[in-house]
């Protein structure tokens, strides 16, 4: 679906990927990384310095047109539309642009507004909505023509919990039905929900692609477990434990999941006293996130 090879522009370098058709893949890295870079270049807003870009297995910067008819693509720093018009009449636009059958136009137009909760503004101009009115009602938009490949960079910025659960649901759907779907996010909540694969960019540079599991067993691998015990206190000088602490009948355990799991450090002091609670915490994309904009521990084996 989506061929970088050794593409290089702007911040990055010598970048090479392959996207298959009906993944969900997100994009992930510290700011100015090179993701929103990523995406302009997937739907030929932006020509490579060197390497090729190739999108459904054209150029895309010269196929934009072509590729428009298949791409939802949607930047939170390019408008999506005119804002002297009222988003109806956006969407009529729209309609006419993609030569949509009234009966199909109606019945998405109808489905989107409603889950987007962009209905109740539809007769107002653009430029009077809020931002989370008008990014509703343009991923309502992007979603209207049922494309093969969806590229969202920061797609529920300016959205309210309703609005970002509803494209959450949304983009579920779209996936089980094939859909290729791209997602640049700071929002790691998002990201893990939605996405099975990560490509992770720190400045430039391709550090990761895979699994999402893989990425968290590399650079996020500490989980933290609390327990309460009653009875004797339990011995963990010979666990391989990163940091522990005891206050009353309250242990707080941090570890190494790569080297013990929350099971085996259990059954340990279980066999020592009487546990009455477990609360464990692993870490997430976002601690990852924060590991490599630190510099630790960021070159994969």
């Amino acid at each position: 679906m989506i061929f970088f090879e050794h593409v290089s522009k702007f911040i990055l370098s010598d970048l090479s990927i392959h996207i298959p058709q009906g993944k969900s893949l997100g994009l992930i890295g510290p700011s100015g990384s090179g993701k929103t870079t990523f995406l302009k270049l997937a739907c030929g807003l932006l020509r490579p310095e060197s390497g090729c870009v190739h999108t459904m297995r054209l150029i895309p910067e010269k196929n934009r047109q072509k590729l428009g008819n298949m791409t939802g693509a949607f930047f939170a720093d390019i408008p999506f539309f005119q804002g002297t018009e009222t988003v109806e009449s956006n969407f009529r636009n729209l309609k006419i642009s993609y030569r949509m059958r009234d009966d199909i136009f109606s019945k998405e137009y109808y489905i989107l507004a409603e889950r987007l909760g962009f209905c109740s503004f539809e007769k107002e101009n653009v430029q009077q909505l809020s931002l989370g009115q008008r990014r509703r009602a343009e991923l309502g938009a992007i979603l209207m023509t049922c494309p093969k490949l969806l590229l969202l960079d920061e797609p529920t910025e300016g959205l309210d919990q309703t609005a970002k659960d509803s494209l959450r649901e949304i983009l579920r759907e779209r996936q089980a039905e094939g859909t290729t779907v791209v997602i640049s996010s700071h929002n790691m909540e998002e990201i893990s929900a939605l996405c099975e694969r990560i490509a992770l960019i720190d400045h430039g540079i391709l550090r990761y692609y895979g699994e999402k599991e893989l990425l968290l067993k590399h650079f996020a691998p500490d989980e933290m477990m609390e327990i309460s015990f009653s009875g004797k206190i339990p011995d963990m000088e010979d666990l391989p434990l990163k940091s522990y602490s005891l206050n009353q009948n309250k242990l707080k355990l941090t570890y190494n999941s790569n080297y013990v799991t929350s099971a085996e450090l259990l059954r340990n002091i279980l066999a020592q006293t009487t546990i009455t609670a477990v609360n464990t915490r692993k870490s997430g994309l976002s601690d990852a996130v924060s590991r490599i904009e630190k510099g630790e521990n960021n070159e994969l084996y």
